[in-house]
């Protein structure tokens, strides 16, 4: 009997295989250059060398659950409950300051303690902004040239995240959502006389923090002058500068450094990136950078790519945050930057950045599918202005495929 015709058509929609393979190919150098980095400093705190590395891989195993979660869940239903995001985000940043909740490492309280693994609510934060500028800028999308439309609420909204975040202290945190609100109504189509206006205000802004601080004007002269202070406060940069030296061409091999028998603290975290300069020197480095690259170039397609105006602006924010965060690692290892605590996306050691990291990648590979959503979703908004304005803007940052 002759099986009959179906009149329905399936369509396979894939998922960005490029970006999903450099961003296991980021896990997998991760897990091992955690454990490399980690294993005489875990040995001497916790008797346990391999302790760093088991916890590393229960992030990565509930990171992996969340990539592919957010990879199946319509990401249009993100602009609806972009309010949310953000209100439970701001609520979290406020439980870190109260004492008894929150957990305090180095003067700082930016952690909440949930047993298992300490919550850094400014990671999640920054990916609640992200979503939130997105939903927002896409529905206002004929209005962005009105200064108090595109810039007044947002700028408010920062305000009051930056206000949070400078208490704990967390600087770094403060000065990436100022960045990523310009950067979003950028590529929104926003114009540019504002952006740079507000650049420098926020230049001047962050140059007044630093002033205010004690700590952070040590932090800047020992960028400035390294050798001035070797044992004080640029300790740890020039023991990273001496960890990539050693390194030279193609390093001392995996598991040979010498920085990380506990003369560079948070070789596992922060200044990791050092110690693959020192064990897989010059050319190890640039294939790390390569990946980064990659990663970008083909967030940028997707963003450009996008059908919706939501799904443009949110692929750009995603992008430019997990580039923007790798770029400052890398800078600040190797000098080119002040001292900041940033993770070496999926690479450093942290459970938070992980995580959060992960499920950004989940929604831009969700993206990538174009596929249609759901019934119980609105129908989202088609090709727009700004969708076009994205996309004008990210073919300005790349070549043409």
């Amino acid at each position: 009997m002759e099986t009959p015709r179906s009149d329905t058509m399936m369509v396979d929609h894939r998922y960005d295989r490029v970006l999903l393979a450099i961003v296991l190919c980021l896990m997998g150098i991760g897990i091992v250059m955690v454990y490399s980095a980690s294993v005489v400093s875990a040995e001497l705190q916790f008797g346990d060398g391999t302790y760093y590395l088991k916890r590393q891989l229960a992030f990565m195993g509930a990171g992996l659950v969340l990539m592919i979660a957010a990879m199946n869940f319509p990401y249009q239903a993100l602009e609806r409950y972009a309010p949310i995001f953000m209100g439970v985000s701001i609520f979290l940043l406020l439980l870190a300051l109260v004492p008894g909740i929150s957990s305090s490492a180095k003067g700082a309280s930016r952690w909440l303690n949930l047993g298992i693994i300490r919550l850094q609510p400014s990671e999640t934060v920054k990916l609640s902004l992200i979503i939130y500028l997105s939903a927002y800028l896409s529905q206002r999308q004929h209005d962005l040239h009105k200064f108090r439309v595109a810039w007044v609420p947002n700028i408010a909204l920062v305000g009051v995240i930056a206000a949070l975040l400078m208490v704990q202290p967390d600087f770094g945190s403060t000065v990436i959502s100022g960045a990523m609100l310009m950067l979003m109504i950028w590529a929104a189509g926003g114009s540019n006389l504002h952006v740079g206006l507000l650049a420098v205000a926020g230049i001047c802004l962050g140059g007044a923090a630093i002033a205010h601080k004690a700590y952070r004007m040590k932090r800047l002269m020992a960028f400035m002058s390294p050798e001035s202070d070797p044992q004080g406060v640029a300790y740890q940069i020039n023991q990273a500068l001496i960890s990539f030296g050693s390194g030279e061409w193609t390093g001392l091999g995996l598991g040979a450094s010498k920085q990380k028998l506990l003369y560079l603290p948070d070789a596992h975290t922060d200044f990791i990136f050092s110690i693959i300069g020192e064990e897989l020197g010059l050319v190890g480095a640039t294939f790390i950078v390569l990946l980064f690259v990659l990663f970008l170039w083909r967030g940028l397609r997707i963003a450009r790519q996008a059908s919706h105006s939501f799904g443009a602006l949110l692929a750009f924010g995603l992008t430019a945050m997990f580039a923007g965060q790798a770029c400052v690692n890398m800078a600040v290892v190797m000098a080119m930057l002040p001292t900041k605590g940033l993770t070496l996306p999926f690479i450093s050691y942290g459970g938070s950045s992980l995580l959060i990291l992960s499920a950004s990648v989940g929604i831009l590979l969700n993206i990538s599918r174009q596929m249609p959503p759901p019934g119980w979703l609105h129908k989202p908004r088609k090709a727009s202005r700004l969708s076009q304005a994205v996309q004008a803007r990210v073919a300005s940052m790349m070549p043409q495929s």
